[in-house]
């Protein structure tokens, strides 16, 4: 989701839309404007008129539900790497620069799968002149949907599109899969649909949210959500340069599946949807309406048709309301998503090691209630969420950073990994989540490829671990159950949160994870005894061999039993194979 608003645009642009005149055709437009904007409108027998490609360059021999057992990379096109350079800081990254990089993705850090940014043209471009690429260029404004960026090729751009089908192909050859960003909510103000539709042109005086006596509505910053054009006002959840597309009409409902099916056809293997929560808005609330979960249930319909398994991951920006965020699976008769996204997950493990203390970590230990369902989890993105993970612990292989990451892979979810947070990149100085998307630190990744304990080098080994055939079932479909601590602290008499311990099983399969939290070395912790009858069974399968990993037991003076862990390092972490 974009969520910088440029201010100066914002004030010229308004000042622009407030000085046009109605348009020339004013009788198809006038007409059409009067109908409520809650009304559904348009030609239910609508087919788009652009010719969907044929069906080409899939991923064979993928098993249903492949996604679960991913690893997710997302790349920021515009600042991954320029095939020319290497360096983006004086050029643009684009997709030749990530074909040459599939190596380092699949094999330097362990993930087999890539998410891309938006790929298409976009309105902001940001640079000094019609042939430069400004450093925050997002591409979440779309001019065309069915138009490859020429800044993400090399060269003129003239073979954008083919080197995107490249990057595609190059990545099935080695058995990884690729997903696209898709950005369904609105396009930017210079999509020809929306200079159309203000005009009254070409049948699309509808095809956005239009009215003469806008309500009060305002966008996701807190300001007025509709803006004054040749006549009429047009609303825009996030800022005036995106307008919001009608769901409520037919035409650009089929026209948005005409999409994906386009970019399906040509080999991608599923996509993240950005912004979901804002499709459709009702009478009485802006977000997360039932008309947005009929949709996407639409949409669902569209992904399953694929023989070669595609899925499609939910971005909904919720966060401490499990309920709400679920929804967007669906139900068993009407599915939605195959994946959400989970904002809060990825967090706690910033935090709480942050704090030395455990807050809310083990409580957000969540997993989905079904077995189909899958959460998506992070460390960091594009927007304003979290910041770079080195923004809290320091650049490079620091402890802290290193145990947030161990933290966040050791979980029964699908992994995301930021461009950068594998190595610990710092954000850069710009305001904003202009910070967030800056260029790839190629000199740091290549210098952690062979630093043995380097984040890098950890992100490798946890990637690998989740790959074996006695866990991947375990990490795609296993239940946590967090471990209580019978250590108090002295100087508050509560129970002391300084360590962290949880067990994930599935079926006979179970592993246990006990981190120490602090910066300090700990002498021992105690956590409760879960039916562990014999320690002897356990074996270490990640973390310092060296250290005295042996787990004992101890009874307290009310007779209760609990399991002893010796000798943590600060920040160490050990995990346990239980045995079967």
């Amino acid at each position: 989701m974009q969520r910088n608003i440029f201010k100066s645009v914002l004030l010229v642009s308004f000042a622009f839309f407030s000085a046009c005149t109605l348009p020339s055709n004013e009788n198809e437009k006038s007409k059409e404007s009067q109908s409520d904007y809650y009304e559904w409108t348009g030609d239910k027998n609508y087919k788009s008129p652009v010719a969907l490609p044929e069906i080409t360059n899939q991923s064979e021999n993928l098993s249903a539900n492949w996604w679960k057992t991913s690893a997710f990379y997302h790349i920021w096109i515009k600042s991954f790497k320029d095939s020319d350079l290497d360096d983006c800081s004086k050029n643009c990254g684009d997709f030749r620069g990530i074909e040459d990089s599939l190596d380092y993705i699949q094999n330097d850090l362990g993930c087999d799968a890539i998410w891309l940014s938006p790929f298409w043209d976009c309105w902001y471009k940001g640079g000094s002149n019609a042939e430069s690429a400004g450093i925050n260029m997002h591409g979440y404004d779309v001019n065309d949907f069915y138009k490859v960026n020429k800044f993400f090729g090399t060269g003129d751009g003239s073979n954008a599109e083919a080197e995107l089908e490249s990057l595609i192909e190059a990545c099935h050859a080695r058995g990884m899969k690729i997903i696209f960003d898709f950005v369904p909510n609105h396009t930017s103000h210079e999509n020809k649909w929306f200079l159309d539709s203000s005009n009254g042109k070409n049948g699309k005086s509808n095809w956005y949210l239009w009215s003469n006596s806008p309500n009060n509505w305002k966008n996701t910053w807190g300001a007025d959500a509709w803006h004054y054009k040749n006549g009429r006002y047009y609303y825009a959840a996030f800022a005036d340069t995106q307008p919001d597309l009608n769901y409520r009409n037919y035409e650009v409902r089929e026209e948005m599946k005409n999409v994906v099916r386009y970019w399906l056809n040509k080999g991608f293997d599923g996509l993240r949807i950005d912004a979901v929560r804002y499709l459709i808005e009702s009478k009485s609330s802006q977000t997360d309406t039932s008309e947005t979960h009929e949709w996407f249930q639409e949409l669902r319909k569209v992904i399953d048709e694929y023989e070669s398994p595609k899925f499609m991951v939910c971005e909904a920006w919720i966060e401490y309301n499990r309920k709400l965020l679920n929804d967007y699976f669906g139900t068993e008769a009407n599915p939605e998503f195959n994946m959400v996204l989970d904002f809060d997950q990825g967090k706690t493990c910033i935090t709480d090691v942050r704090k030395w203390w455990d807050d809310n970590l083990t409580s957000s230990l969540f997993t989905p209630a079904k077995s189909e369902w899958s959460y998506g989890t992070f460390l960091g993105n594009h927007d304003e969420y979290q910041g770079r993970l080195a923004d809290t612990f320091g650049e490079g292989s620091t402890k802290g950073a290193i145990l947030a990451t161990e933290l966040s892979l050791l979980r029964p979810t699908v992994p995301f990994i930021y461009y950068g947070n594998e190595i610990a990149q710092k954000s850069g100085s710009q305001d904003g989540d202009f910070r967030l998307r800056q260029p790839f630190k190629w000199s740091m990744a290549n210098s952690q490829k062979t630093e043995e304990n380097s984040i890098l080098k950890v992100n490798k080994k946890l990637l690998e671990l989740r790959q074996k055939d006695e866990y991947k079932k375990l990490f795609a479909k296993g239940k946590v159950q967090a471990l209580y601590s019978d250590m108090i602290d002295n100087a508050t008499r509560n129970h002391w949160k300084g360590a962290v311990a949880y067990t994930i099983s599935y079926e006979s399969q179970k592993i246990l994870v006990v981190a120490n939290l602090t910066g300090k070395e700990q002498l021992k912790f105690w956590f409760e005894d879960f039916g562990l009858s014999d320690s002897s069974k356990c074996k270490l399968i990640f973390g310092d061999e060296n250290s005295n990993y042996k787990i004992d037991f101890e009874r307290f003076e009310n007779g209760a039993k609990n399991l002893v862990f010796k000798n943590f390092a600060s920040y160490e972490i050990r995990v346990y194979d239980l045995g079967k």
